[in-house]
């Protein structure tokens, strides 16, 4: 099993700080975000001070990879999750997406190589969180 990361949501954290600030206040989702893209700090602190458990707010993204695999390695993802799309390319290569919900979710639950890169991959695009995911594991 290979996973490489291919592309994924730019701003990925500040989106996902903006979908919690839009719940607690009265300003437009834009105007958080354009916020939030100047002030780093204030993105890495709603992100540190996120509860995994509740991950609504991580729906708002994807993120590509190509994956060499097998079909039973495929078919257990597919089968553990809906939310992973995956296409084949040929042979034992696919295209998978899903979004930065499904990924926390599969790194708390499961072990393996699979689940070490996928954490290893989200300090690409969501940095702060894969820390956060470290430290709880």
């Amino acid at each position: 099993m290979k996973l490489q990361l291919i592309g994924f949501t730019p701003h990925l954290e500040e989106i996902v700080a903006t979908a919690v600030l839009t719940t607690t206040t009265r300003s437009t989702p834009s105007k958080i975000f354009r916020n939030l893209t100047r002030d780093s700090e204030r993105v890495k602190s709603l992100i540190e001070r996120l509860s995994l458990q509740h991950r609504s707010v991580l729906e708002h993204n994807r993120v590509n990879y190509l994956f060499e695999a097998s079909d039973k390695e495929v078919l257990d993802i597919l089968l553990w999750s809906k939310f992973f799309d995956l296409t084949r390319l040929m042979g034992e290569l696919w295209l998978m997406s899903t979004d930065l919900k499904e990924i926390v979710r599969y790194i708390l639950s499961k072990k393996g190589s699979m689940r070490d890169a996928l954490l290893v991959s989200m300090e690409a695009f969501a940095p702060t969180m894969s820390r956060c995911l470290r430290e709880e594991l």
